[in-house]
């Protein structure tokens, strides 16, 4: 059977190409200090797999608090919009990854659960916007990761490509498994920022890397993965 070419990449932002996980999983306790409120043990774990506006909800109903989801909204994102401008990075060896890509002529497009105005402050920051085909945001989709593939299939629409041609670089299992299951190869990429068990993004990834860099290495073993329908691989180390 012939081997298909990489000919696209979609990319999860938060986590994968920027190491901006460790903030996030944060946003909503320190939104909710200012109403005085200690959050709860457990309760990043809770938020970080929902949306955002999904997130604000939860706070509302778990903690009574006396404001609207939007409101919420604008407070979480409020933390997490100085972290972009000011101190979030990029995840090593993403950058060289996506001038390698384009390099090479390969388009890319971003599939992110992140508010459109916070992932253009933070590409803005770092000169990738250029780069990409297309930007997709969950909320301008209507459905999280967790609920469906519809971010994916949308950023897929800006790079022209085949699904089994695409790559998808993911380090949230759940989202890793969507896109795995609507036919799209995925890379797990380790972030220990988020608090995802690794084990389980491994399982639901065709190929798992511990880094982004460097780029040769990572092209070279996604170039050597010949699968005709998503399976789970092998490890890099």
């Amino acid at each position: 059977m012939q081997r298909r070419i990489m000919k696209a990449v979609i990319f999860d932002l938060d986590g994968t190409l920027l190491d901006s996980m460790g903030i996030w999983r944060h946003a909503g306790e320190i939104y909710l200090r200012s109403f005085g409120i200690e959050a709860e043990p457990g309760m990043s774990d809770e938020i970080l797999k929902l949306t955002i506006r999904g997130g604000a909800e939860y706070i509302i109903k778990r903690y009574g608090l006396p404001v609207m989801p939007e409101e919420a909204v604008r407070g979480i994102n409020g933390v997490m919009e100085r972290a972009y401008a000011h101190d979030i990075l990029p995840k090593e060896g993403a950058l060289e990854l996506i001038k390698e890509l384009e390099r090479r002529g390969i388009p890319m497009a971003v599939a992110t659960a992140t508010d459109r105005y916070l992932v253009d402050i933070a590409l803005r920051r770092f000169d990738m916007a250029r780069c990409f085909a297309g930007i997709v945001t969950c909320t301008e989709v209507g459905v999280g990761k967790r609920d469906g593939a519809d971010v994916y299939e949308a950023a897929l629409k800006f790079i022209g490509a085949q699904k089994a041609d695409c790559w998808v670089f993911e380090d949230s299992p759940h989202a890793a498994l969507t896109a795995l299951k609507a036919g799209f190869k995925v890379a797990g990429v380790k972030d220990i920022g988020g608090g995802n068990d690794q084990a389980e993004l491994k399982a639901d990834s065709s190929i798992y890397l511990e880094s982004l860099s460097p780029a040769a290495a990572v092209l070279s073993a996604l170039s050597l993965i010949h699968i005709s329908e998503p399976t789970r691989l092998d490890v890099i180390s």
